[in-house]
Parts: structure tokens; C-alpha cells; sequence
């Protein structure tokens, strides 16, 4: 990983308004800066005797409990299954094998009766990989299943499956909602609430031009992938557990033109990672992915030197951005970790969300219309969902204050939704929501308590 110099940057409480599509921000030469890729492990023993690759199985007659699965596996390879028996009662299943690190954790299945079998949890899991699904038995009643699988830190959840039945089973919850990460910074401080009009109580420290290379060979970089530029709170730590955000720029753009917000995101907590890609909807992760990926790694790496290891809180990650970078901030959402999105006049439709997500659009805005962002709302049917069309707002027009009404959205959102930050809720929330009655927004809700 290339790193360059630090700079301190002092929050400003006002900036005039940017010209969207210029940035201020110098083109250097393209280098090759490093990612560093989750460790994983391989190898593992079996429940019953010598070393193997694959934990065993145990199972029962009717009536009784499943065998447990193999003994945790000390590197890579999968935990075994407990099976639960089937008979008029089914069978309870045995939990799944532990894994230290990497692998795939074993899966608990209900058994089959009069009365589905209950599941025993998913295998934890220390790092990186997926941990198992639990799955309720079927029967005239159907099964409860249990939680899905923990994660230490890396990896996705898992999730937990309702049984079938005349009466529908109970669904586990997984360590986040659909599947989220969960983090091993222990909070000892809460946020608590903050006018999301006025600066944050932070400081904003900026690293610019690090990290590892994200998106596609960019003609803004010297036709090389471009790298990130960091936003902390300062003093990080401290602790708070700090959510992240990913911000993605607009087509041919870069973040300093999006400076005014995201410092402003900063000063309230949030560890902002911003891609220098200039086309953030594409690659493979596309770039704001590669930010969590990153993000990840580095809560993980006691030799980071910007404080974040175990700093960041993994559960709390958010998306935003605009413009081009509006669609790949709900292509973000698509992603189990990414648990709140705030798309600017841009969007992408028919993403399976993972969270709450708020589409900013601009009336007078003839670049991305709000009818097309009204198809990405009609989209989503899963989740928390609110439209905020902004009267007389263009496409750039709402850049340079931190107290424009779509830069105060977007901060309220990722304090309600990345923070608990309830006293600012009743501002999305509720028959009665503030942005409801406010004549500047025009509001379209679902599945918000209206």
C-alpha cells in the first residue's frame, strides 16, 4: 500500500456554492498502491478422529437430538452438520461445527413431524468466510430455527430461516439485519444526538490519494485505478465505535468538489471513504464496495496507522453519493454490510436493499430527472424506503452549504440509521414527519410507521 502525506484539514462551517463536475484536486501520476486481502485458513478435524478436511455428521432416530458437528477446525474447510431425526416430533439438530478462520460454517437442519424440530445455531466464525444458515423443521407446526451464524469481523452472517408448516415458524435473527457484520469495537461512549444542520463536534483529519487501488483504469489517474481519500473524525476513538460511510463521486468527478458534506459527515463521528474514481458505478468490487472491503481489513490491522483498528463500527455501514455515484450507492445497498443508503439525483432500480434507504432528488433537476429516481423507489419493496424530491434544486445546485436542505437529509439519515440518533427520527418517521410537512420536500414513504 502507497501511502502520501496527511493533511489537516479544519471543518469549515460554510463554503460557497461548488460548480458541479470541477474539483480542485490535482491529477497525479498513477502508481500502484496495495490492497491487503482477508487471511484465510485451511485444514480441519473431524468430530470422531484423525485430521480431515471436512468436520463430520451426526445424526438421531426420531425424538432425539441430532449429533453435534465436528470440532472446530483449525484452518480452512467446512464444519460438519447436525441433523435432527424425524418421528412425531421432530427432531432437534445439533449446532453446527466452529470455525477459526476462513471456511464455510456447517449448516443445522430441523427435523421433519406432527411438530417441526427446532435448529441449533449456524457455526461461528472468527474471520472472513460466510457462517451457516440455521432452517427450521416442517410440520403441522413449523420450527423455530436459531440465530444465524456470528462473525468476528469479515464475511457475511448468516441468515436464519423460518420452518414451513401450518403455523409458520419463528425466523432467527442474524448478527445484523439480512446478514450485516458485526465489529469487535466495544463502545464505552454513545453519539447521542446532534443538530444535523450545524457541524459536527469533530475535528476532520483528511488522508488523501491511499489505500488500496478500487474501480477501473481512470483517465483522471493516468489511465491507472485510482486509490481513496480517508475522512476521520478527530480524535478517533476514544470510546465511540465509528460508523462508516462510503461516498462515491459523480461522473468524471472527485471528491473535493463533495467536500462541504463530506466533512460535514465526518464532523458528526462517521469515517468517510471516499473512492477518487471518476466512474464509481464500475468495477469489480465497484468502489464503493472496495471502501468497505477495505474498511474491514484495516479495523482488523493493529498496524494501521490512522487508528482505526478496532475503532469502526462494522455493524453501522452507510452509502452515499451522487449522481453516477447515486446509482452505485444503491448498487452499495445491494450489499448485506451496507445497512443505510442516501442516493443524490441518481439511483439505480430493482436492488435488493439491505436497509433503510433515502432517494434525494432535485425538482428542477434536467440530468437525472426525478421521474427516473422514481423508478428505483417503485423498486424497492423490502425496506424503509423514502423519496425527498427537493423543489427548484438542479442537479448541482444543493453542493456548497452545509445547511442546504439535502446536505442536512443526508446527514440526519446516517445519524437516525448508523448512530440511534432517535431524536432526529421524527423527522423521516411517523404520520406526522417533519420533511412531511415542510413545503420545500415533496415526500413519498413506505414501511416508515406513516
Amino acid at each position: 500500500m502507497r501511502m502520501r502525506q496527511a493533511q489537516m484539514v479544519a471543518l469549515p462551517l460554510l463554503l460557497g456554492v461548488l460548480a458541479c463536475g470541477k474539483s480542485s484536486d490535482g491529477v497525479p501520476s498513477g502508481g500502484t498502491g496495495g490492497g491487503r486481502d482477508s487471511a484465510v485458513g485451511s485444514g480441519g478435524s473431524s468430530g470422531t478422529g484423525g485430521a480431515t478436511t471436512k468436520a463430520g455428521t451426526g445424526s438421531a432416530s426420531g425424538g432425539q437430538s441430532g449429533g453435534t458437528g465436528g470440532a472446530p477446525a483449525s484452518s480452512g474447510g467446512q464444519a460438519g452438520q447436525g441433523t435432527g431425526g424425524s418421528g412425531q416430533t421432530g427432531g432437534s439438530t445439533g449446532a453446527g461445527g466452529q470455525l477459526g478462520s476462513g471456511g464455510q460454517a456447517g449448516k443445522g437442519t430441523g427435523g421433519s413431524g406432527q411438530t417441526g424440530g427446532s435448529t441449533g445455531s449456524g457455526g461461528q466464525l472468527g474471520s472472513g468466510g460466510q457462517a451457516g444458515k440455521g432452517t427450521g423443521g416442517s410440520g403441522q407446526t413449523g420450527g423455530s430455527t436459531g440465530s444465524g451464524g456470528q462473525v468476528g469481523s469479515g464475511g457475511q452472517a448468516g441468515k436464519g430461516t423460518g420452518g414451513s408448516g401450518q403455523t409458520g415458524g419463528s425466523t432467527g435473527s442474524s448478527s445484523q439485519p439480512d446478514g450485516g457484520l458485526t465489529g469487535s469495537c466495544v463502545p464505552t461512549k454513545t453519539f447521542g444526538t446532534v443538530d444535523p444542520t450545524m457541524a459536527g463536534p469533530f475535528k476532520v483529519v483528511v488522508k488523501k490519494d491511499i489505500g488500496p487501488e478500487n474501480g477501473n483504469p481512470d483517465a483522471k489517474w493516468n489511465n491507472q485505478k485510482p486509490h481513496f481519500n480517508l475522512y476521520l473524525p478527530d480524535p478517533l476513538g476514544q470510546g465511540y465505535c465509528h460508523p462508516v460511510i462510503t461516498w462515491s463521486n459523480g461522473t468524471g468527478d472527485q471528491p473535493p468538489t463533495y467536500e462541504v458534506l463530506i466533512k460535514q459527515l465526518a464532523s458528526h463521528g462517521f469515517v468517510v471513504v471516499a473512492s477518487l474514481s471518476s466512474q464509481t458505478a464500475a468495477g469489480d468490487p465497484i468502489p464503493p464496495i472496495a471502501g468497505v472491503n477495505w474498511m474491514v481489513e484495516e479495523n482488523e490491522n493493529p498496524a494501521n496507522e490512522f487508528g482505526l483498528y478496532h475503532n469502526l463500527d462494522l455493524s453501522k455501514i452507510g452509502a452515499t453519493g451522487h449522481s453516477q455515484g447515486g446509482a452505485a450507492t444503491t448498487m452499495a445497498g445491494g450489499d448485506p454490510r451496507v445497512v443505510a443508503t442516501a442516493p443524490i439525483c441518481g439511483s439505480r432500480a430493482n436492488i435488493t436493499m439491505h436497509g433503510p434507504a433515502i432517494l434525494i432528488c432535485g425538482g428542477a433537476d434536467t440530468t437525472v430527472p426525478c421521474s427516473s429516481v422514481q423508478t428505483a423507489f417503485d423498486s424497492i419493496t423490502t425496506v424503509p424506503v423514502m423519496m425527498a424530491e427537493m423543489a427548484g434544486t438542479t442537479h448541482g445546485s444543493w453542493i456548497g452549504s452545509i445547511k442546504d436542505p439535502v446536505m442536512v437529509a443526508t446527514t440526519g439519515w446516517m445519524r437516525v440509521h448508523l448512530m440511534n440518533d432517535t431524536a432526529n427520527r421524527n423527522w423521516f418517521y411517523g404520520a406526522n414527519c417533519k420533511a412531511c410537512s415542510d413545503s420545500k420536500w415533496k415526500i413519498q414513504r413506505k414501511m416508515m410507521d406513516q
